[in-house]
C-alpha cells in the first residue's frame, strides 16, 4: 500500500495524542443520536434537544467536567425525553450510548487501532485525551493496559476541562513536554480537532480504521 499523503511531515511529529469513545473504542456521537429515535422522538426535535443537553454549555459537558454526577445527568435526560413527548424510563436513559458502561466493552476495543498506539510509541510520546465520565472511570481504565500504551492520560473529569476548550489542549501539552506544533491528534468531533489545530496541533479526523490506519503506520514509521 503506498503511503498515504499526509498534511504534515510524520518525521516532525513529537507526540500523538488520541480520543478514545469514537476513536479507539466503537461508539459515540451516532449512539446519541440514535437514541432519540428509541424514545419516540421526531428527528429534527431531538436534534434540537441534543444541542441543548449535548452541547458545550448543557449538562452533558458539566458531567464530562466532573461538576455534575452521572445519576444527575441521567434523571435530566429522562425529564427532557419524556417532557418532550418520548416515552423512557431511567433504565432506559442509562444506555442513551448503547450501554450503560459503554466505554468498558471489550468487545467494541478496535484491537488495530491499539495495536497502532502502541507502535507509534515506540518512537515517540503517547496521551489518552478523553471527555469522560468519573463514574465510567474505574471501567475504561481496567479494560486498556495504558501502562503499555500511553506516556499521559487525560481525563477530562478528573481535570474539570473538556474539548474543546483550550485548557485541556494545554495540560496535555505541558504533561508530554513538546511543543504544540510538534503533536499530532485523532479524534472523531471536528470542533475538538479545530480547537487544538488553533494552538497548532497535527490534526486528522477519524471517519473509519481502516482510512486511518495507513496514516498511523506513517507516523511510527517516522
Amino acid at each position: 500500500m503506498p503511503a498515504p499523503e499526509l498534511p504534515f511531515d510524520p518525521s516532525e511529529i513529537g507526540a500523538a495524542v488520541f480520543d478514545y469513545g469514537g476513536v479507539l473504542i466503537d461508539g459515540g456521537p451516532r449512539e446519541v443520536a440514535a437514541f432519540g429515535e428509541r424514545a419516540g422522538i421526531d428527528a429534527e426535535a431531538w436534534r434540537e434537544l441534543r444541542r441543548t443537553l449535548f452541547g458545550n454549555v448543557g449538562p452533558w459537558a458539566s458531567l464530562e467536567r466532573g461538576e455534575l454526577d452521572f445519576d444527575s445527568f441521567i434523571d435530566e435526560l429522562a425529564a427532557v425525553v419524556n417532557a418532550a413527548g418520548g416515552t423512557v424510563t431511567r433504565e432506559q436513559a442509562l444506555g442513551f450510548l448503547g450501554d450503560p458502561d459503554p466505554m468498558a466493552q471489550k468487545a467494541r476495543l478496535r484491537a488495530d487501532m491499539l495495536d497502532r498506539v502502541e507502535a507509534i510509541r515506540g518512537r515517540v510520546p503517547t496521551a489518552l485525551l478523553t471527555n469522560n465520565v468519573a463514574e465510567w472511570r474505574a471501567g475504561w481504565r481496567t479494560l486498556l493496559d495504558l501502562d503499555r500504551l500511553f506516556d499521559v492520560v487525560v481525563d477530562s473529569s478528573a481535570v474539570g476541562t473538556r474539548k474543546p476548550e483550550s485548557k485541556i489542549y494545554e495540560i496535555t501539552r505541558e504533561r508530554l513536554g513538546v511543543e504544540h506544533d510538534a503533536i499530532f491528534f485523532l479524534d472523531d468531533i471536528g470542533q475538538n480537532l479545530k480547537a487544538a489545530r488553533a494552538l497548532g496541533w497535527k490534526t486528522v479526523l477519524f471517519t473509519q480504521t481502516d482510512e486511518i490506519l495507513p496514516v498511523l503506520d506513517a507516523i511510527a514509521a517516522g
